[in-house]
């Protein structure tokens, strides 16, 4: 698995969000969202996804 680091997020935030924001977007995740306040850390299940991740979220 491949750990990718999520900055800059909303306090309110919370994981089902994020588990939304990338299955719109067709990228799976891994594992379990870990949440923290203004940041997360999401698994995906190799680095190829997590690099499309990358540049599907960038600048978003």
């Amino acid at each position: 698995m491949n750990k990718l680091y999520i900055g800059n997020l909303s306090p309110a935030a919370t994981a089902d969000d994020l588990k939304r924001l990338f299955g719109d977007r067709k990228l799976p995740l891994a594992g379990q969202v870990l949440l923290k306040s203004g940041y997360a850390f999401v698994d995906f299940p190799d680095q190829n996804w997590a690099i499309r991740a990358i540049e599907t979220l960038s600048g978003e």
